[in-house]
């Protein structure tokens, strides 16, 4: 769980020891009721419900939609903004501040104001969170600019062409997933010493003579790939089929995300890259250390 999520369900509780303190209070000496009524509300409503919510949800929903929060940095900023907002609501509200006018009213309101930025920060990143995901537009043609991993998602046929014409490297499936992504069909052209306005030719002439239809790179689902033995890591493998398969991956989803990870239920089924976006956590560098444990396992088996 993250930080900021765990901070969340701290001061949640905290609120609901206070608010039932109060409440208890409250039923004992009845002619505190009127004072305290706010404060009870506010205290239960804004510290407990809210902040449990908040906590829960920060934590489950980018988990279980695979998207994540559109302003992680956010978090912090709403825990500060609603307790801050919180506290001196009600301590203003305490003294006065609701009916009385001068700088205690002002504080009020600017205190209001502030709990209100953090729901509005809230707000903002769960349903972020919950949208779903723009769809890619379909080129008519393939171009330079494009990345070559554009081309092969959008036209998985050329593939051959690629191999045909010196790029051998692309009949491996991880650099597929790894250098394609990065780098543009003018400069793959560029370093492989090949042509680009001919090669673009052939693409183009390639894509019109098979009637091949554009297509958009496949949506990404939570059954993702399993891995056997003997193979390296790629965005797409199950963490439950890599942990499964090779053991000591698991070692390095503790150091980036923590143990709590593997409480999950979800996380047999989702992707390595699912779980880098949820947890906000550079998906080549997961990669690269998983593959690390790998072929280390793979030396000492051989």
């Amino acid at each position: 769980m993250e930080l900021y999520a765990k901070l969340f369900t701290k001061a949640a509780l905290i609120y609901l020891i206070i608010g039932a303190i109060l409440g208890i209070s409250m039923g004992g000496f009845p002619g505190w009721i009127e004072k305290l009524r706010f404060v009870h509300i506010h205290l239960n409503l804004l510290g407990f419900m809210t902040m449990m919510i908040a906590s829960v949800a920060y934590h489950v929903i980018p988990r279980f939609n695979a998207r994540p929060l559109p302003w992680p940095a956010g978090v912090k900023y709403h825990f500060f903004l609603h307790n801050i907002g919180l506290l001196g609501l009600v301590s203003t509200h305490l003294a006065g501040g609701l009916w009385k006018s001068g700088l205690l009213h002002v504080l009020f309101i600017l205190f209001s104001l502030s709990a209100g930025a953090g729901l509005l920060i809230m707000v903002y990143n769960l349903y972020g969170a919950l949208a779903p995901k723009n769809e890619t537009s379909i080129p008519n043609k393939i171009t330079g600019d494009m990345k070559v991993s554009e081309v092969l998602s959008f036209f998985p046929n050329t593939l051959p062409i690629f191999v045909e014409n010196g790029f051998q490297t692309l009949s491996n499936p991880v650099a597929r997933e790894t250098f394609a992504k990065v780098i543009s069909l003018e400069k793959a052209c560029e370093k492989h010493n090949v042509s680009l306005n001919p090669f673009l030719e052939k693409l183009n002439n390639s894509i019109h003579s098979q009637n091949q239809t554009p297509k958009p790179p496949a949506i990404k689902t939570s059954e993702g790939q399993k891995i056997t033995w003997g193979e390296q890591c790629n965005k797409s493998i199950m963490v439950g089929s890599l942990i499964k398969t090779y053991g000591n991956t698991k070692a390095v989803f503790e150091k980036h995300y923590g143990e709590g990870c593997f409480s999950c239920p979800g996380q047999a089924i989702e992707t390595v890259e699912q779980t880098a976006q949820m947890h906000n956590v550079s998906l080549d560098l997961i990669l690269t250390e998983i593959n690390c444990v790998i072929d280390s396992a793979l030396n000492k088996k051989n």
